[in-house]
């Protein structure tokens, strides 16, 4: 064989050994299944050999194996009331079967089964798209292949949950464990200790209530079972009921081993809602120019005070009545005027009055 040729062929026969040991498992999985553990919470603790919150957006790519019939079957949504991501499932009347029946299934776990082993989940059923019927759907199952109908379920049916469990498939017990509560979410925990005898365990808790204790078989003789979740509505097959369409929405899926407890079980993985990112701040509107302040307002003249009153006139003054006047000194008694006779009589007459004037002023 030319040297060249047979490296060419060599990976292609490795691709085709290997594509033939893993056909066992073909018949579980969807042709566009995905299988990257990315966002998968593998072992989140070591009691748990699964557990996967949905948060990744590409739910259960670490389950062992979908079987999904058309594009709607299987997505990543909103949790219905805020909180994170779910898986919300979907099943139609007219969808293709999935090997021989109408179903939208999640083979959780397989190979990984033990003899003790915990489930969990939340589920949530939204009114308007699961309206109660009588005929009833398969949400979650323990199924041994090629036993026919699984030796244990929970089921919906005219509105009620219900846990059918046995090891005689046709003789197992119905068990009512409350209503199909719509727009609200559920926690499911079951705890099984698998056996086809006496030693079997069942037990089950809704919302922390317990509401399954049985003791007895819980499944048919043979391999363990392995675990499915979601849809599984057979009548469809063959037939059309009151309602075409049932969606739910799975959350927070669980598997832990017989170490496991309820308190890992029912521990709270819900990613919180996050803050809504602040409104960015509006673009400032440009500034107007301001406008012009009103001129203020004149003040009003202050009112004109009334001139002042002129002044009265002085009332005229009395004229202050005039002195009587002193009364005139008496005259004095004119001396009687003397005669002189001549010119040496008057001059005799001078020379006596300045005489008698001198006299009379010592």
């Amino acid at each position: 064989m030319n040297y060249k040729l047979r490296y060419f062929l060599m990976p292609v026969l490795v691709g085709t050994i290997a594509v033939s040991c893993d056909k066992k498992d073909l018949d579980e999985v969807s042709p566009s299944a995905s299988f990257s553990t990315e966002g998968t919470n593998l072992a989140v603790s070591g009691n748990l050999i699964f557990a996967d919150d949905m948060e990744s957006g590409n739910p259960f790519s670490g389950a062992h194996g979908l079987e999904l019939g058309a594009p709607h079957s299987l997505t990543s949504a909103s949790r219905p009331g805020g909180g994170g991501k779910a898986a919300r499932f979907e099943l139609r009347q007219n969808d293709p079967d999935v090997k021989g029946s109408r179903r939208v299934e999640v083979t959780v776990v397989k190979d990984e089964v033990e003899k003790e082993m915990w489930y969990a989940y939340d589920v949530y059923f939204p009114a308007a798209d699961f309206v109660d019927e009588d005929d009833d759907e398969v949400i979650n199952q323990w199924y041994q292949s090629g036993l026919g109908t699984p030796s244990a379920s929970i089921r919906s049916k005219a509105g009620r949950l219900q846990f059918r469990v046995g090891g005689d498939a046709d003789a197992r017990e119905k068990i009512d464990i409350g209503p199909v509560a719509k727009d609200t979410w559920l926690r499911i925990v079951v705890h099984m200790v698998h056996a086809s005898g006496s030693e079997g365990l069942t037990q089950a808790w809704v919302n922390g209530k317990m509401v399954v204790d049985r003791k007895g078989a819980n499944m048919y003789p043979g391999d363990l079972p392995k675990w499915k979740v979601g849809i599984y509505k057979s009548g469809w097959a063959s037939e059309t009921t009151t309602t075409n369409k049932r969606v739910l929405f799975l959350d927070n899926v669980r598997v832990g081993n017989a170490s496991a407890s309820l308190a890992e079980m029912t521990a709270t993985t819900t990613a919180p809602t996050p803050a809504p990112a602040p409104a960015p701040a509006p673009a400032p509107a440009p500034e107007e120019p301001a406008p012009a302040p009103a001129p203020a307002p004149a003040p009003a003249p202050a009112p004109e005070e009334p001139a002042p009153a002129p002044a009265p006139a002085p009332a005229p003054e009395e004229t202050a009545p005039a002195p009587a006047p002193a009364p005139a000194p008496a005259p004095a008694p004119e001396e009687p005027s003397k005669t002189y006779p001549s010119a040496w009589s008057k001059f005799n007459s001078d020379w006596w009055d300045k005489f008698f004037s001198r006299a009379r002023g010592r």
